[in-house]
């Protein structure tokens, strides 16, 4: 779960408590926080908001940024995998929305979203729209900061999984991992 879900506290606990057992901690969607880096492992989830590692466009919609990913991943060495959440699990087809009351100065500078406005998670990525264009995505992330990058799904259609994995054999290519 992100920062923004548990709150300082329990992040900082968690990223205390993943160093010492020398385990992997995930941020969450939500972005890094500065409460992740006591952790000396972490695993980046980059979700449909590209939160940390996109931009807002006029619109409100956020676009993902491979320069945004390339310099947080460059600045904190503890990012030691990606995961791309593919969608939102709880509240499928429907996206998440924090309310602007709720967007701190804190989440948006973690987030790098603007405060005081909406800030929508889309039910989709819009970086890709097939499996052919997961992969890509996969290969792009990977080949920009040389980091294992997996997937994390609650997509529960076989034909998603059945299309993946024959395309994943027939390019060579695709996520290192899966959640």
């Amino acid at each position: 779960m992100s920062f923004g879900a548990l709150g300082w506290k329990a992040t900082m606990a968690n990223s205390m408590a993943a160093r010492e057992a020398s385990a992997y901690q995930n941020t969450g969607e939500g972005g890094f926080s500065p409460y992740h880096k006591p952790a000396d492992q972490v695993v980046f989830q980059i979700g449909t908001g590209y939160f940390g590692c996109g931009v807002t466009m006029p619109d409100g919609k956020r676009k993902f940024s491979i320069g945004d990913l390339v310099t947080l991943v460059a600045e904190n060495p503890s990012i030691k995998a990606i995961e791309i959440k593919l969608s939102q699990g709880a509240k499928a087809g429907k996206g998440g929305v924090l309310p602007a009351d709720k967007v701190t100065a804190e989440i948006a500078e973690i987030r790098k979203v603007p405060q005081g406005m909406d800030v929508i998670s889309p039910a989709q990525h819009d970086a890709f729209d097939s499996v052919d264009g997961l992969i890509d995505f996969v290969e792009l992330i990977a080949s920009y900061t040389g980091l294992p990058v997996g997937i994390k799904s609650a997509v529960g259609k076989t034909d998603f999984w059945e299309e993946l994995a024959e395309r994943m054999s027939e390019r060579d290519q695709g996520p290192d991992f899966v959640t």
